[in-house]
């Protein structure tokens, strides 16, 4: 029986847990869709974000932060992982496969929304990183 934790403890047909983005066989869980699904990982390489996935979650994130050499790691990180997620639901329920592409723009186009929360001085330099990507 998968962990209690498995797609918020819903009972699917046929007890299959495993991951619906991947042929990997393994199971769904929130540290494989953001950490372990290929496609995951592509996309925070996109914005040169490597994790050390033999690290506990909590020290992974901070070795992730110390590595990555701007202000604005967790606007990054939280804007990221939402995209991600986006990305999931967009092929669950509407077919639609996971794009490097559809990822890096919707990035950009929630990056330059967010970058209004940000003071002054920060959000010049995200505003010229996210002109880089």
């Amino acid at each position: 029986m998968p962990t209690s934790t498995c797609r918020h403890n819903h009972r699917i047909e046929g007890n299959n847990y495993n991951c619906v983005l991947c042929q990997a066989n393994t199971e769904e869980t929130a540290f494989h869709l953001f950490f372990g699904y290929t496609f995951s990982k592509h996309c925070w390489q996109l914005l040169s974000i490597h994790w050390n996935t033999h690290l506990n979650f909590f020290d992974m994130l901070i070795s992730a932060k110390m590595n990555f050499p701007k202000s604005f790691y967790m606007e990054t990180f939280i804007i990221r992982a939402w995209k991600i997620w986006k990305q999931m639901n967009n092929l669950i329920f509407e077919r639609n496969q996971p794009s490097l592409q559809y990822c890096k723009q919707h990035f950009i186009d929630e990056s330059l929304l967010q970058a209004h929360r940000l003071n002054e001085d920060r959000r010049a330099a995200f505003l010229s990183w996210i002109d880089l990507l």
